[in-house]
This record gives C-alpha cells, sequence and structure tokens, in this order.
C-alpha cells in the first residue's frame, strides 16, 4: 500500500503547505473585517469564529484579558480557524483504495470472518518462520 499511501500524502500537500502558510497572511484588518474592531473581544466573538471546536473551558483559558480577548489573542484565535478550515479541506474523505492493489488477491466470497482469521493465522505463522530463520542465522554467525 505503501505507494498508493505516497500518492495521497503527494496530492494533499500543497494544501497542507497552504494550512501552514496562509493563516500567517492574515491581519488585524482582516480580524476587523470580520468581525469589527474592538479592543476587547467577547467570548461570544471567540465562538462566533470557531464555532463548537472548543469547550468553554478550552475558550476561557484562551482570554489574556479580564472577561476577554486582546486583538493580538483574538487574531490568533482567527488565524487557527483559518488553519483549522485548510486542513479539513485537504482531509481525503473515504479515499478508495485502486482495485489493481488487490490484483492476484484471494477473493473470499463465503465465510468471510472465518476465511480472514485463516490468513491472518497464516501470515502470522510465515513471519513468526522469517523471525526465527532470522535468529538461526545469527546465532551461527557468532
Amino acid at each position: 500500500m505503501g505507494p498508493w499511501i505516497e500518492e495521497l500524502e503527494a496530492y494533499t500537500a500543497p494544501d497542507f503547505a497552504l494550512a501552514s502558510k496562509v493563516p500567517d497572511l492574515i491581519t488585524l484588518d482582516t480580524l476587523y473585517e470580520i468581525l469589527g474592531k474592538s479592543e476587547v473581544y467577547a467570548l461570544k466573538d471567540a465562538q462566533r469564529l470557531h464555532k463548537r471546536q472548543m469547550s468553554l473551558q478550552e475558550y476561557r483559558s484562551r482570554m489574556d484579558v479580564p472577561d476577554g480577548y486582546s486583538q493580538d489573542r483574538m487574531l490568533q484565535i482567527l488565524r487557527d480557524r483559518c488553519r483549522y478550515l485548510i486542513e479539513r479541506g485537504a482531509t481525503l474523505n473515504n479515499p478508495h483504495i485502486p482495485g489493481t492493489y488487490f490484483a492476484g488477491w484471494e477473493k473470499i466470497t463465503t465465510e468471510p470472518a472465518k476465511r480472514l482469521r485463516e490468513l491472518v493465522a497464516e501470515a502470522l505463522r510465515d513471519a513468526a518462520q522469517k523471525v526465527e530463520k532470522s535468529a538461526s542465522e545469527i546465532d551461527r554467525a557468532k
């Protein structure tokens, strides 16, 4: 599956690069456009940006002035929201493994749970034999 996973990583890499770069481009002017200009922002302002991403306790723990948030702290919250949105959009929902990956695999059509257990047990036995063989070779080399 390595090549398929690498392909998906390459596919989403630009999105994650954007998620790391774009939030820092957001300025106080952007914050003012979205929430209006205020010396102190209220809890409801932070919740308006971040929706239900944090618990009430988390929102309160991020307050840096009495009963609210400074402009700088609210700017950081806005940047965090932007990062979250870009990263969320960068994920692949329900990626499909191409059928070619399974070429040559046994098709299990009856009693899949039983057959899968048998195949796993067989794979574990094979792996154990390889480990024992390697251990024997190491012992002989001593």
